[in-house]
């Protein structure tokens, strides 16, 4: 019995590691109240994939309603970088403020080398009969104008690098998140009726090389040195990273129930002779011969 469960768990591990490895999170808000994130259909499409919630917002009726669509992609973007940010960042307080919201944090995605939301961009652009733009941190400032009708825009933010960890993984995405609030708040002084879509993706193959040689567009800043040491070590560092987990989850439900089983069967070998001493032997006698 124990064999088989063991069995089970190790064929179990690496599908869930994997599992979890092509997830990637998907937030969307507005600034007025969205018929679109309220939807039935966007709620069943969130337990299928990222594919699916795409289709669910661009498909809807009333999409077309926001003076803005703001679709924004950040290739190597997990859910534990959205949950590291700061209660009082502004991307926090966009989605915790926002009339409608829609928060994923494990999204499939059939797609391996691209985000879906940014790739029926050119659908929804056609369908509202918007102005079509694309912007990134590497390009000249964002060209709004609302006299020119609806738009739909499309952000592109430094992919992360992957296997970067840590005060350097968390500051990364800090400086990006802070980009990103700078140019959507031009966004909403345009247009105050706007949706946006935030969406994690795969590293294409290009970036993962890129990932290797340089580092991400925004200049790494210093950490703050906090003298009074406040807060604790858990608010100053990651402890719990997702290999530390898996190892832990390894060692508590694989190893010890190995290490208990053969402890276990040792313990119960009986040795076929008796310590009894036999019958009729003489301790002197054997002795003197």
């Amino acid at each position: 019995m124990a064999r088989r469960t063991l069995t089970i768990l190790f064929a179990l591990l690496p599908a869930a590691s994997l599992a979890l490895s092509s997830t990637y999170p998907v937030v969307a808000w507005s600034t007025r109240h969205s018929k679109v994130l309220s939807s039935p259909a966007l709620s069943l499409a969130t337990k299928t994939g990222s594919n699916a919630i795409a289709s669910a917002l661009y498909n809807h009726d009333d999409i077309c309603e926001h003076d803005a669509v703001v679709v924004i992609d950040h290739a190597g973007l997990h859910a534990s970088d959205l949950r590291a940010l700061s209660p009082s960042h502004d991307l926090s307080k966009a989605l915790s403020n926002a009339p409608s919201s829609l928060k994923v944090a494990y999204a499939e995605t059939e797609y391996p080398n691209s985000n879906p939301f940014d790739h029926l961009v050119e659908t929804l652009t056609q369908r509202c009969g918007s102005r079509a733009l694309s912007h990134g941190s590497d390009l000249s400032d964002l060209e709004i104008d609302a006299g020119k009708g609806k738009h739909v825009v499309s952000i592109s933010l430094p992919a992360l690098e992957e296997g970067e960890e840590g005060a350097s993984r968390k500051t990364s995405v800090s400086e990006h998140e802070s980009w990103l609030s700078e140019e959507l708040s031009k966004i909403e002084a345009a247009f105050p009726n706007y949706l946006a879509i935030y969406a994690g993706s795969p590293l294409s193959p290009f970036q993962r090389r890129q990932s290797s040689m340089i580092s991400s567009t925004f200049e790494p800043a210093a950490d703050p040195v906090d003298s009074n040491g406040s807060g604790g070590i858990l608010k100053r560092y990651q402890l719990l990273t997702p290999g530390l987990i898996l190892a832990l989850l390894v060692a508590l439900f694989v190893l010890l129930p190995i290490i208990f089983v053969g402890v276990s069967a040792l313990a119960s070998i009986q040795s076929p002779l008796g310590n009894e001493i036999p019958k009729g032997f003489n301790a002197e006698e054997k002795k003197n011969q």
